[in-house]
């Protein structure tokens, strides 16, 4: 599993930057569309998806460094059934 794992990241990761490492992550569902009462909110959100082996240790408010923009993780990363990939949503500061 974690070799098709390496593969998918290998082909669809963004390089990136946490913590001075070079890390591969995979953007998905960047804008969210929120109702609240009659008006429809935009807020511009990435989910993430980053393997564990490259950042154990992520939290809420570590900073990610991509293409020339700083990301802070906004929400608690989540791990998938393996223990392979964090899943978390990002916010642009």
């Amino acid at each position: 599993m974690k070799t098709a794992v390496d593969s998918l990241f290998n082909r669809l990761g963004w390089m990136a930057t946490y913590k001075n490492n070079s890390v591969r992550l995979i953007l998905s569902e960047p804008d969210e569309i929120t109702e609240v009462g009659f008006v429809n909110t935009h807020s511009g959100t990435h989910r993430a998806k980053i393997r564990i082996s490259d950042a154990p240790d992520l939290r809420v408010g570590d900073k990610i460094g991509m293409d020339g923009k700083i990301y802070v993780v906004r929400s608690e990363p989540v791990k998938d059934i393996h223990n392979l990939i964090w899943s978390c949503d990002l916010v642009c500061v």
